[in-house]
């Protein structure tokens, strides 16, 4: 009886711990405080972590299935993650720094604020940071042609067009979204 109490006192103080962290980096993150230009904190920001849900969705749905046909592999799945993840990441920061370029992100501007609109992020930087964040998540995307072949080369071009395309080219998504009637 005494073990499990220990237990269960462990586990509600590490919950505790764990919700205090959580607290104290999000009010990090929301704080008033001037943002400094190209910090951790600014980099956060303009990765937009909100919109990751978006990108864990279909990966998600795409697990579930797999486990429910019985193909469940952990790693295959994590990849999937992480690559999803980074892209949606890569294409946030290309949003930030090409609607910032086409004066798009004004100060009348609806939503969160803007990096490179800010000056928290400078549009060389955002640059580099694009560069690199889209390297990493090829990187990690060819971990997969290990389990699903060399044919997921061309989705993961065309992953990185779209995260492009979404505000830059002839017709940007962004600006030509469909219609509902």
């Amino acid at each position: 009886m005494l073990i499990c109490c220990q237990r269960d006192i462990m586990k509600t103080n590490s919950k505790l711990f764990f919700e205090k962290q959580r607290y104290r980096f999000l009010k990090y993150l929301c704080s008033m405080e001037e943002i400094k230009q190209n910090s951790l904190r600014t980099w956060i920001l303009a990765a937009r972590p909100k919109t990751l849900a978006g990108a864990a969705t279909p990966v998600l749905v795409g697990t579930a299935l797999a486990y429910a046909d019985g193909q469940f592999h952990w790693l295959p799945a994590l990849v999937c993650f992480l690559f999803a993840g980074l892209m949606q990441i890569a294409a946030n920061f290309i949003n930030d720094l090409f609607d910032f370029l086409k004066g798009t992100d004004r100060e009348d501007r609806l939503g969160p604020e803007r990096a490179c609109a800010q000056g928290w992020i400078s549009p060389g930087a955002m640059k580099r940071g694009i560069l690199f964040t889209v390297a990493i998540a090829c990187l990690i995307g060819c971990i997969l042609l290990f389990y699903a072949g060399w044919q997921l080369i061309l989705v993961g071009i065309l992953c990185v067009m779209f995260a492009f395309f979404y505000t830059t080219g002839p017709y940007p998504l962004s600006y030509n979204g469909w219609e509902m009637h």
